[in-house]
């Protein structure tokens, strides 16, 4: 199902909005992965969560990361991602534009019950 081009996060929906023209079947077509990882403090590792991603197939190149508190509210890392996301959209408005976090939980066995 095509979803209007006004539909977005914490937009409203009203009844009536038009259905967005379809897309030509000829126009190519194909998923964009980015990735972002992160760890907030100096003794937990990041290249898990790389090779993860990697493993994914997503390109070195669209893989951001970080080690930065989650204190801190400002992440540029996170912002860059989000920019190039951005980027891939405008200009290539047909293809689809994921942005994959994969979650290493190192709190496996340490909760309370």
């Amino acid at each position: 199902m095509p979803t209007p081009a006004d539909r977005g996060p914490g937009q409203p929906w009203r009844p009536g909005t038009p259905v967005p023209a379809p897309t030509d079947p000829n126009t190519p077509s194909a998923d964009i992965r980015i990735g972002y990882a992160r760890c907030s403090s100096i003794t937990q590792e990041l290249q898990s969560q790389l090779d993860a991603l990697a493993a994914k197939n997503i390109p070195r190149d669209k893989i951001f990361s970080e080690k930065i508190s989650t204190r801190v509210r400002v992440r540029p890392q996170f912002e860059a991602a989000l920019a190039c996301a951005r980027e891939i959209k405008a200009h290539a408005p047909h293809c689809r534009v994921i942005f994959t976090v994969n979650e290493m939980n190192d709190w496996a066995g340490t909760r309370p019950s």
